[in-house]
Formats: structure tokens, C-alpha cells, sequence
């Protein structure tokens, strides 16, 4: 009998084991952690936006975890971006990068350590529309700007899109009659307008709606492949840079509107914690009340994959020579 037993209990313990496998024993990777989403700018504006509503709506996705974010500004974004990539690579820290912070890589800038072609992408939560916004008291058509003594662009540092953008617009176009502010972050970026400390700033259209529609800013110029309603009369920059040489550059300003927000981990997170994360990254920015909220907040959502942000990243390291010498020229430009 007692041998009957043992027997028993042994095709029990086996017939059982694979579910107490899957699910007693082997706890998700996520349940208990906390996660970290690194936002290389100051708290406030279009970045910090984009990775809070994802802290708020990603833990229905990983259940158990907690999600926080940290602000590490400074250095045109470059110190944020340096720290998403040298995390350790244990799949809870990752972050919103600058749409246009693989310029400082392609350019050499002292200081940024990331390779952004081995970077762990989740993907972006939006493409944008790159506009460029004046002080509407002041400039009321493109001409005016481009006649000033000196337009003062507002940047928040060397790897931000509105740095790299106003550098390679003025090389463009042939002229200098500019001079480039850095270290302004979220609204300080509009109060600095509005005040008529700074003229104009090269940015994201969405971000800028509540000063536009208040008076407080003019749009004169567009970087993107469609106009916003309402704003058909306002040109592309193709129509203003019409020398073929730059078609290549105008292409590099518009790949930085495909990325919109990237989101990125360190190299080498765990493929299986990778999966997870990305899988989590979509249902978060496909969830119908992350959806609406964003909605509310006049943000847009438009899912870009992980492999579309790799393949971009791979082509910023593949540009021709004579790209890299404009964007290297204008970078170092004193």
C-alpha cells in the first residue's frame, strides 16, 4: 500500500509540475521591480509628457511593477542620453531620447558616449511636425525673419532637434544673421519668446498649440511631409531651400519627424525582458484611456516601431561624406 502511495504521489508531482513551473514557481521577471524611464529634458514639455503617460498606463501591462521618472537634463540632452545608455542592462531602466540626438553621435560631439545603433529600442509613441515658431508681435511673414540684424533662436542645447535644425537651416540658406540660446527647456522654451528675450525656435508643432492659438507665436516655416490644418499657406522648407545639394540635408531634418519620440533601453537587455518591454510599449500606446488622455492633452499617438527606430539609427551612421562634413561643420561652428 505504502509503496501504491509513493507511486501515486510521484505521477502526481509530475503530471502537475509544469503548472507550478509556469506559474507558482516561476514569478514574472516584472512583478516587484522598479522601472525606471529616464527623460533627458527638465520636467514639463513634449518628452516629459510622452514618458509620464507611459509610466501611468505601462503598469497595467507589467503587473507588480512600479514606474518612476527621472529628469536628467543638461548638455543638449546628451547627459540623459548617456545615462539611458550606460544603465545596466537588466531591462528596468530605458527612456525618451531627442529626435535628434544621433547628430551629436554623427558629429563627434565631446561628450556623447552612446551608440545609438546598439541601443535597445522599444520604439516611438509619435511622428511629428517640425515648425518654426516666432515671436508674433515681431515677425509676421518668413521674410521678416530671414532680414532681421539677428534672429535669437531658442535651442535647449546641442543635441536637440531645434539646435540641429536652426544650424543646418541657416547653412542652407547662406546666411548668419543668427545667434542660438541654450539650456531653455519645456515652457521656458515659450515664456522666453513671449517675453521677447528670444525670437523664434525650430520644434514640434503639437507642443507649441496653446501659444500659437493665443496669439503669442506665428508658424512660418514646416519640416514634414503634411500641413496642419489651418496652416496650409505656410511653406515647406523645400520650398525654400530649392538648391538640390541639400535634398539630402532636408531628408536628415524630416527622418528626425519619423522617430518623434524614441524610446530606448542600454545594449544588450535580456532578449526575453526585451520582448516583454516592447510588448508592454505597444498595448500601453494602443490603450483606448492612455488614447483619450493624450487626445485631451492635444498629443499626438502614432506607433513606430522598434525596427523602423534601428533601421534610422543604422542610416545616421551610414550617411554619405559629404552630409556628415555639413552637419560636423555646422556643429563645430563657433
Amino acid at each position: 500500500m505504502k509503496k501504491f502511495l509513493r507511486l501515486l504521489s510521484t505521477a502526481l508531482i509530475f503530471t502537475f509540475l509544469p503548472f507550478f513551473t509556469n506559474d507558482a514557481l516561476s514569478k514574472p521577471f516584472y512583478q516587484g521591480k522598479v522601472i525606471k524611464i529616464i527623460v533627458c529634458t527638465k520636467p514639463g514639455g513634449g518628452y516629459d509628457f510622452y514618458a509620464r503617460i507611459m509610466a501611468t498606463y505601462m503598469k497595467k501591462y507589467l503587473p507588480g511593477s512600479k514606474i518612476i521618472v527621472k529628469n536628467i537634463p543638461g548638455a543638449g540632452q546628451v547627459i540623459g542620453a548617456n545615462a539611458i545608455y550606460m544603465a545596466k542592462p537588466d531591462g528596468l531602466t530605458f527612456g525618451v531620447l531627442n529626435r535628434a540626438i544621433g547628430m551629436s553621435q554623427v558629429a563627434g560631439i565631446k561628450g556623447a558616449k552612446f551608440d545609438l545603433t546598439r541601443m535597445s529600442w522599444l520604439g516611438s509613441a509619435a511622428s511629428e511636425i517640425t515648425a518654426l515658431m516666432v515671436n508674433a508681435e515681431k515677425f509676421k511673414t518668413l521674410e521678416d525673419v530671414l532680414k532681421t540684424e539677428n534672429m535669437r533662436m531658442v535651442t535647449g542645447g546641442v543635441g536637440t532637434v531645434a539646435y540641429a535644425t536652426t544650424l543646418l537651416f541657416y547653412k542652407m540658406i547662406g546666411q548668419n544673421n543668427y545667434t542660438i540660446g541654450t539650456g531653455y527647456s519645456g515652457g521656458e522654451i515659450e515664456l522666453s519668446i513671449m517675453r521677447g528675450a528670444m525670437d523664434g525656435h525650430f520644434g514640434a508643432f503639437q507642443s507649441r498649440q496653446v501659444m500659437i492659438k493665443e496669439g503669442y507665436g506665428r508658424v512660418l516655416l514646416f519640416i514634414g511631409e503634411e500641413k496642419p490644418p489651418g496652416h496650409e499657406n505656410v511653406p515647406f522648407i523645400q520650398d525654400i531651400v530649392k538648391d538640390k545639394k541639400h535634398k539630402q540635408l532636408i531628408d536628415l531634418l524630416n527622418g528626425f519627424n519619423v522617430l518623434g519620440k524614441p524610446i530606448a533601453g542600454p545594449p544588450n537587455i535580456p532578449e526575453d525582458r526585451l520582448d516583454i518591454l516592447r510588448d508592454a510599449f505597444t498595448k500601453t500606446f494602443r490603450d483606448p484611456e492612455l488614447l483619450r488622455d493624450a487626445k485631451r492633452a492635444n498629443r499626438p499617438i502614432n506607433l513606430i516601431n522598434y525596427k523602423k527606430c534601428e533601421a534610422y539609427a543604422k542610416g545616421l551612421m551610414e550617411l554619405p561624406p559629404d552630409v556628415v562634413d555639413s552637419v560636423k561643420s555646422v556643429f563645430t561652428k563657433k
